[in-house]
């Protein structure tokens, strides 16, 4: 049977978004929707050009300086990723540090790659980080007792010191975003800025990148925007199974592994649990269900693979698990939701129970299925 052209084009969206770079939504065409066709930038014009239809948008001379501003922070500030290239040698680390950053930007820079890759366990870029730091020590005729102290603290357990690699970062890109605004602006910019970084989480995350997870949730946590979605974000992330215990595993250099697909089914369900105790019906019934939807192979987060969630797909996939039941606590918490909190949260609860009782037996009935196809065929 041929695909349908919604189909085709689906298949078309998720083989592209099968890379390993990370790309940004600023960087695709938004009259192509779904299609994510990249823009090329340029910067005399201050426009964007479509590569696929060749759209043309046109900026203003401070629209275009936050949109690059925005840009290279993500490009150049990556969670996750070395500030010092580090494909470099210890001499060219030394020489980028007398060429373009000053003493205490250096020693920023120098903390963070070394306590990041104390935490990648990079042994090979702590050596590298210490000989860069003892050559400019040397070349440059300065004290050794505050470098010696430095590398002491670094060293020690100290879940402080984890802190200074998020810390950093969001500092750098707080200074280049007052750059090209004001304070008052800044706000603004840096809700912006923790979206992406909940984009840059998702990322990493399929990418099994524990430690980028780590520090964009910490950054998220930095960035001076409304207090409530602050606070959204960071209960947000502290349901996530793959950050427990992270600090404590990173000072006793303990590896843990996961499975994405388990874990993202938990962090749903613990946050639909959290939905449900703050009285919040349909966000709590909308987990249990991204949960069920996972575990069926229909939904993932990176890359963005979900199926609408409305009451006909809602149906649809009940009638997968052959559970009218699951459909009717959904249908009722829903409808409730508006009119009757109390009475939505009560079906709601009901619904999540379901899925938790039905999510164990769901490889058994995709196993059948298998079987039952091959039958036939």
């Amino acid at each position: 049977m041929n695909n349908t052209m919604s189909e085709q084009i689906e298949d078309n969206v998720f083989n592209e978004w099968a890379f390993n770079v990370w790309s940004d939504s600023r960087d695709w065409c938004r009259q192509c929707n779904k299609e994510k066709n990249k823009l090329v930038f340029d910067d005399q014009t201050k426009t964007t050009k479509c590569t696929k239809c060749e759209h043309i948008e046109t900026y203003t001379e401070s629209n275009w300086k936050i949109l690059q501003a925005k840009r290279y922070v993500t490009t150049h500030y990556m969670p996750g990723k070395y500030l010092f290239n580090n494909n470099l040698s210890v001499e060219a680390i030394f020489q980028k540090y007398l060429r373009e950053l000053n003493h205490a930007d250096w020693t920023s820079w120098l903390l963070h790659d070394y306590m990041l890759a104390k935490m990648k366990q990079d042994a090979l870029m702590q050596d590298k980080l210490l000989s860069a730091a003892k050559l400019t020590v040397n070349k440059m005729s300065y004290d050794a007792t505050p470098w010696k102290s430095l590398f002491e603290k670094m060293n020690t357990p100290n879940s402080e010191m984890l802190h200074q690699v998020p810390q950093i970062i969001y500092e750098l890109a707080e200074k280049k975003f007052l750059e090209v605004t004001s304070k008052e602006e800044l706000p603004t910019i840096l809700q912006g800025y923790a979206e992406t970084l909940n984009s840059l989480y998702n990322y990493n995350r399929w990418k099994s990148d524990r430690v980028s997870c780590w520090i964009s949730s910490e950054i998220i946590k930095l960035c001076d925007t409304e207090s409530y979605q602050l606070e959204f974000d960071t209960k947000y992330f502290n349901c996530d199974p793959i950050l427990e215990k992270f600090q404590e595993d990173i000072l006793t250099g303990k590896k843990r592994d996961f499975n994405l697909k388990d874990t993202y089914i938990q962090w749903e369900l613990c946050l639909a649990d959290n939905y449900i105790a703050e009285s919040k019906a349909l966000p709590a019934v909308w987990s249990a269900y991204k949960a069920l939807a996972a575990k069926l192979g229909l939904h993932t987060t990176w890359p963005p693979k979900t199926i609408k969630f409305d009451i006909t797909t809602v149906k649809k996939v009940t009638n997968m698990v052959n559970d009218s039941e699951l459909f009717r606590f959904y249908d009722l918490a829903t409808d409730l939701n508006s009119v009757d909190a109390s009475k939505a949260c009560y079906y709601a609860k009901y619904f999540i129970k379901h899925v938790q009782e039905l999510l164990p037996k769901i490889t058994a009935i995709k196993q059948e299925q298998t079987k039952s196809t091959s039958y036939i065929t």
